[in-house]
């Protein structure tokens, strides 16, 4: 069973997703920040970061330098979760790229997509 972490800010949209990604058998944690996702990163291993990009705390694009930066996570798979106009936008900031990306406005049927193609 494929262990998911999922990180926003949004306490309703962590529950959501969660009961989706539970129901669809995988084995979900969540974290409501970037600092909270970072240490169960380290504590827990997961397969897949869904990641919110806009985050009070450390934003998206901060919290996956830090992934990529460590020895232990940076072969994680990260694939940020947005509610921009523009998903691709996401993805062109900084040196540290995202494995994918998936819009907010997708809903279940495209977050389940993209998470069975990142997972593979």
């Amino acid at each position: 069973m494929s262990h998911i972490l999922l990180v926003d800010d949004d306490e309703d949209m962590l529950a959501l997703t969660g009961r989706w990604l539970e129901k669809a058998g995988y084995r979900v944690s969540k974290a409501p920040s970037g600092k909270e996702a970072l240490a169960l990163i380290e504590e827990e291993k997961p397969d897949l970061v869904l990641l919110d990009y806009a985050m009070p705390d450390m934003n998206g694009p901060e919290v996956l330098k830090e992934i990529r930066l460590r020895d232990e996570s940076q072969k994680i798979t990260v694939l940020f979760r947005t509610g921009l106009d523009d998903p691709d936008a996401a993805n062109q900031e900084g040196e540290y790229r995202a494995d994918g990306i998936v819009s907010k406005s997708e809903g279940k049927p495209g977050l389940m997509k993209a998470v069975a193609a990142a997972l593979g």
